[in-house]
């Protein structure tokens, strides 16, 4: 039933019942009316969503719905609701013609502009990416065709490679400079798994400038063990299950840190800042705002703010904060107790540059020795940034003094990562601000 539904079909039965409800406008009528589009919407939502099963990802955590689905769930959700007040208010049935034009309206014009309004909101949440589809096999030839065809939003083009040659030297040096001057964030591959150890290799000297690649999924590739991620409902191999690479996600995610940032920018630090400021200023010469270049999403930097709570020193950019670190004022030290330094940073987070939760952006400096130290570093760098994170709420925070408490940083990092949930972002808020309450003995 679900291949012969569309929302063209939907928003026709609607609109023929309300009509047929203004001209024969009895109560019994009505109620009967509405009973039934009521019954048929629901139909249509269970059609849609029947047998989920075949779209569950093979990790068993997440749904691909896809896009048709989606505007369909969408389109009788929005009929059942307005027919439903129909039957609570029997007023509300005069204008059911007029609340079912509209929203039939909204509908057409979110099926006519769907790749405009897609373009709009991944540029409202600041989200962006360029694949290329890498190879000169018959898959390759086919997926990058589909994708050109459809017009993929985040498609860049096609490059040829030899893969006999490519599988001898392992060197990814073309491909990475190629990269960077076309500003690709991402290569899907059509490479035979002829030696695992070959690709992920490949896999993880790419990861190291933040570029991901991705295989075209086939028997063999399977067996790597990846995660399957759709693009244009084909199927490919990554080697993060990524939640925030959907749109919807993204856009829940980015409403949670817009709403919550205006509060507290409204609430506490439209008078917290002024009194902040000017004990600092009393306390010592300088800003009353740190800025420091940290590292952003796909290592791209950006200006992170906090509070001042050192004297001005030319360590700042280089040199981590320490226990007992004499560069630290007196009132400082109480705003890095408790955490207050970092508020300012909410600002960066309606600028879009960060999140309330995510992996804490390093210094500039530090992410480059990081990324010779430590594997999978710059994975943490697919997100934004975060005020705070799940590593901070399991109790790694503050100085590193060694190289094991980076690794387990990043581990949870990218757990996080792969694990991402609005619920999981409010528990790390939550554990947060009951670290802060209790006293973080790393927070100095």
């Amino acid at each position: 039933m679900f291949r012969l539904l569309t929302v063209y079909k939907i928003i026709l039965f609607n609109l023929i019942a309300a009509a047929s409800i203004l001209f024969r406008n009895t109560y019994v009528y009505s109620i009967s009316a509405n009973f039934l589009c009521c019954f048929i919407n629901i139909s249509f939502l269970i059609a849609s969503l029947y047998n989920l099963r075949k779209f569950v990802r093979k990790d068993h955590a997440s749904l691909f719905i896809g896009r048709k689905r989606t505007l369909i769930v969408v389109a009788a959700s929005g009929f059942l609701a307005i027919h439903l007040l129909a039957l609570l208010n029997q007023a509300i049935s005069q204008y059911l013609i007029t609340c079912d034009s509209a929203w039939s309206f909204a509908l057409l014009i979110a099926r006519i502009f769907e790749n405009d309004i897609s373009i709009f909101l991944n540029k409202a949440l600041k989200r962006g990416k360029r694949i290329v589809i890498v190879g000169n096999s018959e898959t390759s030839l086919q997926v990058a065709s589909r994708l050109e065809k459809n017009k993929n939003r985040f498609f860049h083009g096609r490059i040829d490679f030899d893969v006999d040659e490519f599988l001898k030297t392992t060197s990814l040096s073309p491909y990475i400079d190629f990269a960077k001057k076309n500003r690709v964030n991402e290569f899907y591959w059509s490479v035979p798994a002829t030696n695992a150890g070959q690709i992920n290799t490949i896999v993880e000297e790419a990861e190291k400038h933040c570029i991901k690649v991705n295989f075209i999924a086939n028997g063999e590739t399977e067996s790597l063990g990846y995660s399957i991620h759709y693009v244009n409902d084909m199927p490919f191999l990554k080697k993060y299950k990524e939640p925030l690479i959907r749109l919807r996600n993204q856009a829940a995610k980015r409403f949670f840190d817009v709403t919550l940032s205006i509060f507290i920018m409204v609430f506490i630090l439209s008078w917290l800042i002024p009194l902040v400021g000017i004990i600092i200023k009393l306390g010592s010469k300088g800003p009353v705002f740190f800025r420091q270049q940290r590292s952003g999403t796909n290592n791209n930097p950006f200006v992170c703010l906090k509070f001042r709570t050192m004297k001005e020193n030319h360590q700042s950019n280089s040199k981590q904060a320490t226990k007992n670190d004499v560069r630290i004022t007196t009132f400082g030290k109480f705003l890095r107790k408790t955490s207050i330094d970092e508020l300012p940073q909410f600002i960066n987070v309606l600028r879009g540059e960060m999140s309330i939760v995510g992996p804490r952006p390093h210094m500039l400096s530090h992410t480059e020795e990081y990324n010779k130290q430590v594997d999978n570093y710059m994975a943490r760098l697919y997100l934004k940034p975060g005020v705070t994170g799940w590593a901070q709420a399991n109790g790694y925070r503050g100085e590193i003094t060694e190289i094991d408490l980076l690794r387990k940083r990043v581990e949870h990092d990218i757990w996080y990562m792969e694990n991402w949930t609005l619920l999981l972002d409010i528990k790390i808020l939550w554990l947060t601000f009951l670290s802060i309450l209790k006293g973080d003995v790393n927070a100095y």
